[in-house]
C-alpha cells in the first residue's frame, strides 16, 4: 500500500475516535452537572442549603418561644447558594405522581410521602393593592393587570388545596382609589379597583380573610361594596359583613373529610369613629377574649377538626413584638385555636409555640410580611409563604409532643385501645415549612415579583437583593422547616 493511503486512513481513524471520544464526553456532562447541582436544588438541598442539624425529617424537640429550640437550624454556614434550577425549573404538573410539583421542590425528604387524605395549606400575609402597584398594573383601557407579581409562586400555590391571605384594601368605585386621594382623615387610604381580585384568583389564592385596620376605609358602603365583588370574583371570605349578614363569622374548609374553621380579627380599625359601636360589631370581627372563645367554641361544636385564627395586632415596621400580641397568642391558644397567624406589621415577625391550657402546642406566627406592596423599606417587601400539612391520626400515628393537636370531643376515642376510627380520630399538623420570599421591585419585564429567595435571576442587582433579603429573613427564622414527622 502506498504511503499516501496508509496516512489518509491514520487520518479518518484519527477523526472516527475523536468524535467517539466527543460523544462519550457530551454524554456524561448531563450526569456530572446532575450530580454537582444536587446541593440547592434538590428538594433538600433547596431548603437545606444553609445546613440541618437532624437530616432530611427533623429532630422532634420542642421549640422555645425565639425559635431558637426548633428542629432543622441552621448551621453556622448561612449564605445563599443561588442556582438555575430551583424555581426557575418548576414543574408544570400538579400533583402528577410521574413528575415532581412545583411545592415539593420547597419540602424536606418527610414530605414526599405524606399519610394519605393529608390537606395542604398555604397561609400568606397581608395582600397589599396601594396606589404603586395599580399604577404600574395599569392597563391602556383602563383595567389592571398584576398576575406578573405572582408569577414565579403561581405554580407552587397550585399544588395546595387551600390558599390564604389578608385582603388590606377595599374595593369600593364609591370612594376615592389610592391613587386619587392616598390619605383618608390623616390615615393612609387602601381602596383599589376590583380587578385586584381576578389576579389573585389567577395566582391560586382560594379564601381571603378582611378584618384589618383598613376595613373601614371606605365606609360601610366601602365594606359592602368589597364583598360584592368577593362574590362577583366568587372568592370565600370572613372578617367583614354586610350589616345584614346572618352568616357564620367563620369559614369552613373540607377536604378528605378533614374540617378546617378559619376565623379572622383585628384590634385595629382605622375611622372607626364613622361608626356607632354597635355598627362596627355588625360589620368588622373585632378581637376580644369572649368573641374569640365564643367563635372558636361554635366553630368546634358545627364540626371543625382543625381551627386557624388570623390577628391583626402589633405594631408596623418593626420585627419586634408586643406584650399584649403574645398575651391575646396564649388567650386564643387557650381558647382552641390550633394554629394563629398574625398580620399587620408590614414585616416579618417570629414564630412561637405556646403551650395551651389542655396540653396542646399552638404555633404562633405573629406576622408573615406583605405578600406583596409598593411600601418603601426593605423589611416590608420580605415575605414567607406557610404551608401546613393537616392530617388525621391512627391508632399506630400518634403526634408528636411538638405539634398542635385539636380538640377532641369524646376524649375516650383518642386511646390506642378503643378501636379509634378515621372519623373520630384527631386532626393535627403533619408538617410546617417556610418558603422565604422577597418581592423585588422589577423583574423580567414585571413589577413587584414575589421571588423565593433561591430563585437565580440574571440581573446582578437582583440577585443582591435576595441575598439580602435572605440574611434578614434567616435573623427571623433561622429555619426552613418547623415541624415534620
Amino acid at each position: 500500500m502506498k504511503k499516501s493511503s496508509v496516512h489518509r486512513l491514520e487520518k479518518l481513524l484519527f477523526a472516527l475516535l475523536t468524535a467517539a471520544l466527543l460523544n462519550l464526553i457530551l454524554l456524561f456532562i448531563p450526569l456530572l452537572h446532575q450530580a454537582g447541582e444536587t446541593a440547592p436544588d434538590s428538594p433538600e438541598g433547596i431548603l437545606n442549603a444553609q445546613g440541618s442539624s437532624s437530616g432530611d425529617s427533623g429532630g422532634q424537640g420542642k421549640p422555645d418561644g425565639d425559635g431558637s429550640g426548633l428542629q432543622d437550624t441552621l448551621s453556622g454556614d448561612s449564605s445563599l447558594q443561588t442556582s438555575q434550577g430551583g424555581v426557575s425549573g418548576l414543574q408544570d404538573s400538579k400533583k402528577d405522581a410521574d413528575s415532581q410539583s412545583a411545592l415539593q421542590e420547597f419540602l424536606p425528604s418527610s414530605a414526599k410521602n405524606l399519610p394519605k387524605d393529608t390537606v395542604t395549606l398555604c397561609l400568606t400575609g397581608d395582600l397589599m393593592c396601594l396606589a404603586g402597584q395599580q399604577y404600574t398594573a395599569e392597563l391602556p383601557d383602563g383595567s389592571h393587570d398584576y398576575s406578573g407579581s405572582f408569577k414565579i409562586i403561581e405554580k407552587i400555590l397550585k399544588d395546595c388545596d387551600f390558599v390564604v391571605g389578608n385582603l388590606e384594601t377595599t374595593l369600593s368605585e364609591s370612594n376615592p382609589y389610592s391613587t386619587k386621594e392616598r390619605l383618608v382623615n390623616e390615615q393612609p387610604n387602601c381602596n383599589a379597583p376590583a380587578d385586584y381580585l381576578a389576579s389573585l384568583k389567577q395566582a391560586g389564592f382560594t379564601h381571603l380573610v378582611t378584618a384589618n385596620n383598613h376595613s373601614l376605609d371606605g365606609g360601610i358602603t366601602g365594606i359592602t361594596e368589597t364583598i360584592a365583588h368577593l362574590e362577583e370574583y366568587d372568592f370565600s371570605h370572613t372578617g367583614t359583613y354586610r350589616m345584614e349578614d346572618k352568616r357564620e363569622r367563620y369559614l369552613m374548609l373540607e377536604q378528605n373529610g378533614i374540617h378546617i374553621a378559619l376565623l379572622s380579627f383585628t384590634e385595629l380599625v382605622n375611622q372607626r369613629d364613622t361608626v356607632t359601636k354597635k355598627q362596627l360589631s355588625q360589620i368588622i370581627d373585632c378581637y376580644s377574649k369572649q368573641t374569640a372563645s365564643d367563635r372558636i367554641a361554635k366553630a368546634r361544636a358545627d364540626g371543625a377538626d382543625f381551627v386557624i385564627v388570623y390577628n391583626h395586632w402589633g405594631s408596623e415596621n418593626t420585627h419586634d413584638i408586643r406584650d399584649y400580641q403574645k398575651q391575646h397568642a396564649k388567650e386564643l391558644a387557650n381558647a382552641g385555636a390550633d394554629l394563629i397567624i398574625g398580620s399587620h406589621p408590614h414585616c416579618l415577625q417570629s414564630f412561637e409555640m405556646i403551650s395551651a391550657s389542655d396540653g396542646r402546642e399552638v404555633p404562633c406566627f405573629y406576622s408573615l410580611g406583605n405578600v406583596v406592596s409598593s411600601m418603601t423599606r426593605d423589611i416590608n417587601h420580605d415575605t414567607v409563604l406557610l404551608i401546613v400539612n393537616l392530617s388525621r391520626n391512627t391508632a399506630d400515628q400518634e403526634p408528636e409532643p411538638s405539634i398542635s393537636k385539636s380538640a377532641v370531643k369524646d376524649t375516650a376515642n383518642n386511646s390506642n385501645d378503643t378501636g379509634q376510627t378515621k372519623e373520630n380520630s384527631p386532626v393535627s399538623i403533619y408538617g410546617i415549612t417556610l418558603i422565604p420570599c422577597h418581592v423585588l421591585q422589577t423583574l423580567e419585564g414585571s413589577h413587584r415579583v414575589i421571588t423565593p429567595i433561591t430563585y437565580a435571576p440574571k440581573d446582578k442587582r437582583a440577585a443582591a437583593e435576595l441575598v439580602a433579603a435572605k440574611e434578614r429573613i434567616m435573623e427571623i427564622f433561622p429555619q426552613n422547616h418547623l415541624i415534620y414527622k
